[in-house]
């Protein structure tokens, strides 16, 4: 059998793979050449649609190979090419790399494929002409993000030599035509990016934008936009920057995706792009490296990978930073100390940092040191509060204060400080608002909300102090039937320490905003219960109309025809009050018929339904109630008006045992005594008791509906 070949071809996004007879030969041969890479000789590839590097294990002799696939069709190697430290195979598409040598650097471009070594690759020739770039063509292709070029040979990068070179530029903007304008104004861009200034770099960005606003689509517009605005920690924009699907092919490029998502606090993305990209490290140089494991190792921790965290600080402790570096170095120690249980350690690692001369870094480790110890218990939580109330005000501006301000305020509410704590979380959500995490400091605050006025906390606290709350956060009440409860549970609070009028305000808000239907119907007849214990009967009249409802349950309705003809009752409307009546029963409406007969002086009516609300109670032996014995008088009181001498004699025989002792039994033997009652007694008596009906029928009964339960009115 002769020798098998295939065939690619693709077709859009349909890929053709066809066995042929005979050898494999790529329609189109990608040429490997030599040229100067950073860390000496490097043998680059180009090749368009560079894909994601696989690993693969041959399944003939056992060698691991690199694999690099290609998007653009029929570009592979006709034959093998060998160097000292790896092969490149034949293939009909895609590149395959076979490893002799450790340590080989395989990079990704988008314009193709960089193979090298840390020491240099061993490649016959003049070593010297290659470091030196000394060949045409031979220079390597640049990445696409390249501070230290960027910088333009800044010496060293000294102030002068910025100044001078800055200066320069400038001078060759202003002279430069029309043609190569754009060309200067990119250098600039890069220029100042590459020196840190970034607000200077974004300014020219616009410009050229400005100018040519095609530009924008370019992939390498994208990517220094990127840098920029990572620059002026503007994360999210410049990974919607960076990440354009042309620019994956860029091995660098994962590197500083990986930073923005970092910066984003997008964790779990900076760590994925971080191993996407890992092959790219050996073209940085230490200040980028240093950067790069700090950012990863502060992600990793963040997603609990403890091992990857771990590897990331041992790589920044070998490299032997100082300053402000070594002591970020430390925090992440900390952490990683205080994951592992080992609290000794992480105390002085934080500690440490905290003497940093960077605010933003300081800041940190004392918000960590003072978690750690209150957590600890070795300093109290009015220490940790005073702490943290200073740290407000070490950092302002980002994440970090968030978090300060959010261990504060729960502080505040472990010491039942409710209102600091509230303001605290307001601060904190209304400096933030526009943060994902805005949406957990409200939902605190709307729990601290719930926990006063739902679940009783505010119950502890003077009864203006609570309401003042409930106004300066009245934001916080939720909808629905829970927002209502909190609000009749307030409600109740007020009117039984007799703040009648504010427990009005909260209900008409209620009435007004909250409710509509039968809900609405009831909670009005509250309100009006409430407007007369206020002494405000033209309040109730108005509410009881302004929410009538065409249909309602008997229940509502009974309740609201009561309150109604209570009202009408106190603004003397007696016939007004009957009629609304004439169609209610029970022993509520017969007591409220019995105080408007009392108040109108109808004798008659009002000794007959006082001997239907007293019924047969004479046949029980108990003593009567203080409210049985108002009836009772004031049923004697009538039947004495009206000279019904047989009534009273029988009201003395079955009642007289049963009160012949306390409240009302003196004037209860004046009234039916068989020799009458002296003339002028019954007006005095009448007087005295004149306002029974308002302290013991009708007040005292509503008072009690909005007593809190297990408390008292008073």
């Amino acid at each position: 059998m002769g020798s098998v070949g295939l065939s690619v071809r693709r077709t859009g996004q349909i890929w053709r793979v066809r066995i042929v007879s005979g050898a494999s030969a790529p329609a189109r041969e990608l040429t490997p050449v030599r040229q100067a890479g950073a860390q000496g000789t490097v043998i680059f590839v180009a090749a368009d649609e560079v894909g994601g590097r696989l690993s693969l294990v041959d399944p003939a002799v056992g060698d691991r190979l690199s694999v690099i696939p290609l998007g653009d069709d029929g570009r592979g190697l006709a034959q093998d090419h060998q160097y000292v430290d790896f092969h490149l195979l034949p293939s009909a598409q895609g590149l395959v790399i076979d490893p002799v040598a450790d340590g080989l650097q395989i990079v990704r471009f988008a314009t193709g494929v960089s193979i090298g070594s840390q020491r240099g690759l061993a490649i016959s020739g003049s070593e010297l002409a290659a470091r030196m770039g000394a060949a045409r063509g031979g220079t390597v292709v640049s990445r696409m993000i390249d501070l230290e070029a960027w910088r333009q040979g800044a010496h060293e990068g000294t102030k002068a030599d910025y100044t001078a070179r800055e200066q320069q530029m400038l001078v060759d903007l202003s002279l430069a035509d029309a043609a190569s304008r754009k060309s200067v104004r990119w250098d600039l861009a890069r220029f100042y990016a590459g020196h840190g200034a970034y607000p200077e770099a974004y300014a020219m960005l616009a410009l050229l934008a400005d100018t040519d606003p095609e530009i924008k689509n370019t992939l390498q517009w994208k990517a220094v936009s990127g840098v920029v605005l990572l620059g002026l920690n503007r994360p999210l924009e410049a990974l919607t920057a960076l990440l354009d699907p042309k620019l994956d092919a860029e091995s660098d490029l994962w590197l500083w995706r990986a930073l923005a998502a970092n910066h984003a606090e997008r964790h779990a993305l900076a760590l994925d792009y971080f191993r996407r990209g890992t092959e790219a490290l050996a073209l940085h140089d230490r200040p980028f490296l240093a950067k790069i494991h700090l950012a990863i190792a502060q992600s990793a921790l963040a997603e609990k990978a403890y091992d990857l965290a771990s590897g990331q600080i041992t790589s920044l402790q070998n490299m032997g930073l100082s300053g402000n570096q070594a002591l970020a170095v430390d925090y992440l120690y900390g952490q990683l100390a205080q994951s592992r249980g080992d609290i000794a350690t992480a105390r002085a690692r934080y500690q440490d940092a905290a003497s940093a001369r960077d605010r933003h870094l300081s800041t940190k480790a004392r918000l960590q040191l003072a978690r750690l110890e209150y957590g600890e218990g070795n300093i109290s939580i009015s220490e940790a509060t005073a702490r943290l109330e200073r740290l407000r005000f070490a950092w302002r501006g980002d994440r970090l204060e968030m978090d300060v301000l959010e261990t504060l305020a729960d502080l505040y509410r472990q010491q039942e400080q409710y209102r600091q704590a509230l303001l605290t979380l307001q601060l904190a959500a209304s400096a933030f608002a526009t943060d994902a995490q805005s949406r957990d400091l409200a939902a605190q605050m709307s729990a601290i909300f719930s926990r006063l006025f739902l679940d009783g906390a505010a119950d502890k606290l003077p009864p203006l102090e609570a309401l003042g709350l409930f106004y300066d956060f009245s934001e916080l009440t939720p909808l629905g039937s829970s927002g209502d409860r909190m609000i009749r549970h307030l409600v109740e609070r007020l009117v039984s320490v007799d703040l009648v009028d504010r427990a009005a305000e909260l209900l008409e808000h209620q009435v007004s905003y909250r409710l509509e239907g039968s809900a609405q119907a009831l909670v009005a007849a509250q309100l009006g219960k409430i407007y007369l214990l206020d002494s405000r009967p033209e309040e109730t009249l108005r509410i009881m109309r302004a929410t009538r409802q065409p249909i309602l349950p008997d229940d509502v309705l009974k309740q609201r025809t009561l309150v109604s003809a209570r009202a009408l009752s106190e603004l003397k409307r007696y016939e007004e009050a009957l009629v609304l009546l004439e169609n209610t029963s029970g022993r509520e409406a017969d007591q409220l018929r019995a105080d408007i007969y009392w108040a109108s002086q109808d004798w008659p009516a009002l000794a007959a339904i006082s001997d239907r609300l007293l019924g047969n109670r004479w046949r029980n032996d108990a003593p009567l109630a203080l409210p049985e014995r108002e009836i009772l008088i004031r049923q004697a009181l009538a039947l004495s008006f009206n000279d019904a001498r047989e009534r009273l004699a029988q009201l003395r025989s079955r009642y007289r045992p049963l009160i012949m002792e306390g409240d009302y039994a003196g004037v209860f033997d004046l009234l039916t005594s068989p020799s009458g009652t002296p003339a002028g007694e019954l007006g005095r008596i009448a007087g005295e008791l004149g306002g029974v009906d308002q302290f013991r029928s009708f007040l005292s009964a509503y008072r009690a509906e909005f007593t809190p339960t297990g408390g008292t009115a008073f």
